[in-house]
């Protein structure tokens, strides 16, 4: 999740401000309260757009859990190949 600073709140639009860039929003997108200078996390749409503004209040997304696969037989299989010579 990225952190970012409200910016430009007017009515129903406004602006974040993340690494030195803006990124317009409507308010259809924020869960919770918003207002200027409060410092909110968000996230992004594949095209750089803003998909969800957590303000205050907001309950937020609980982050996928990644978990390893295991081998279900617990052992390696052996996979040596003898050569044998016929005579």
């Amino acid at each position: 999740m990225l952190k970012g600073t409200v910016v430009g709140l007017y009515g129903e639009h406004g602006q974040i401000m993340y690494e030195g860039q803006y990124y317009n929003f409507n308010t259809m997108v924020v869960q919770g309260g918003v207002k200027n200078q409060l410092e909110v996390d968000f996230e992004f749409t594949d095209q750089a757009k803003i998909k969800v503004i957590y303000g205050t209040g907001a309950k937020k997304a609980p982050a996928p859990v990644q978990t390893k696969k295991e081998n279900s037989s617990g052992k390696l299989k052996d996979t040596k190949v003898f050569l044998t010579e016929e005579k």
